[in-house]
């Protein structure tokens, strides 16, 4: 049944998207005038051949650095665990507004959601989300958010009415889940292990294994959205430019394992999107997969704070691997949300102070300048928007 379902996903996916775009995400219509004065010279040297000018020519087009934005739509993923699904309480709607306007009529109108917040072992509850404006309620229900309002803010300035532009957030994540091989708890239906990892593991890694279950169901989900995008917008490239990883607490004890998973799942992710890509367009592209950026999210400072120590002892160094692995892995980037504490300790009281919606998550303020500051920082760092001004 399962091959039966993945085998309808793809003739879908096939038919919803053309081709996608080979150029850097970003660029604009007007092209590389370097390349295009290259074709002029090539062309107007009188000692060339007729087909060597053709191949030039092939070459400049495969090279040239320009995005369709009235085909193309550029794609970002979420994914990780509870604070990826978003236990932000949207405690107060007057603030969220203040901070968007653009959620008083609705939502972002160039810059769409569509995904899967899960949380709860097994069986699990959902949030599952179909292609519209990117709003409020994206979370673990609609009371809730999670990274994607923030991330819709800062991508608004790039994408919207104006510019003609377009962006598609796809999340999925699910609550408490690990980066390592464990079936316990929040991870009965699955953990992020890559099927690298669990070549290293010797480990089995068959589609009804709980071992890589929800690295295999994010697959599933940037295949399935991305078939529908042509029906619910008209795009019919897609440009995928970066994922958002929001995801360690559950693994801040084990961080050596949580280094060597972490290190086999950026390449395999890469390469299995781009497998994914390569079949929506016959071979022609993988949409940009393969070079994808991957911004790590860090971890609060003030994560489930037990003790005077815990901040010191346990999480900054937790977050000093984020930090690590993020220099060391190409194209990825660190984003510190540390500073935003959930919990703080109380030497008066003798107890941690609850600063989030919970102990475990930040509060909706925090949540949504998070979400900004991943958006401003793709904008900046990985599309360089300044420099195409």
């Amino acid at each position: 049944m399962k091959k039966l379902i993945a085998l309808f996903l793809a003739v879908i996916m096939l038919v919803s998207i053309a081709a996608c775009t080979s150029g850097t995400s970003g660029s604009d219509k007007n092209g590389d005038t370097d390349n295009d004065a290259g074709n002029k010279d090539n062309e107007n040297n009188e000692n060339n051949e007729s087909n060597e000018n053709n191949e030039n020519k092939e070459e400049n087009k495969e090279d040239e650095n320009v995005i369709d934005y009235e085909t193309t739509m550029d794609i970002y993923i979420i994914a990780g665990q509870s604070n990826a699904v978003g236990f932000s309480i949207l405690s107060n709607l007057v603030d969220a507004w203040k901070f968007a306007p653009e959620l008083i009529d609705g939502g972002f109108t160039n810059v769409h959601y569509a995904g899967s917040s899960r949380f709860g072992g097994k069986p699990f509850t959902h949030n599952e989300a179909q292609w519209g404006m990117t709003t409020t309620g994206f979370g673990a229900n609609k009371s809730y958010i999670g990274p994607e309002v923030g991330m819709a803010k800062a991508l608004s300035k790039y994408y919207n009415e104006k510019t003609g532009r377009h962006a598609g957030i796809i999340k999925f994540a699910h609550g408490g889940s690990s980066m390592r091989d464990i079936s316990s708890g929040e991870n009965a239906t699955g953990n992020w292990v890559s099927p690298s990892y669990a070549a290293h593991l010797n480990t089995s890694y068959a589609d009804d294994d709980v071992t890589g279950g929800y690295y295999r169901l994010l697959l599933e989900q940037v295949k399935k959205n991305i078939s529908q995008i042509k029906e619910y917008s008209g795009h019919t490239n897609v440009n995928i430019v970066g994922l958002y990883w929001m995801q360690g607490e559950t693994d801040i004890y084990n961080k050596t394992e949580y280094e060597t998973s972490f290190k086999y799942f950026v390449p395999d992710l890469r390469k299995d999107l781009a497998e994914i890509m390569l079949e929506f367009t016959d071979g022609k592209s993988d949409c940009g997969a393969s070079d994808m950026a991957v911004l790590i999210g860090a971890i609060s400072e003030g994560f489930a704070v037990g003790n005077a120590s815990t901040a010191k002892n346990v999480n900054a160094p937790f977050i000093a691997l984020q930090k690590k692995l993020a220099g060391e892995i190409e194209n990825c980037y660190f984003v510190d949300n540390s500073q935003y504490l959930i919990t703080k300790w109380n030497p008066t009281t003798n107890k941690a102070d609850v600063l989030g919606s919970d102990q475990y998550h930040w509060n909706q303020n925090d949540m949504l300048q998070i979400g900004k500051n991943v958006g401003e920082m793709l904008l900046n760092d990985v599309l360089k928007v300044d420099d195409k001004k």
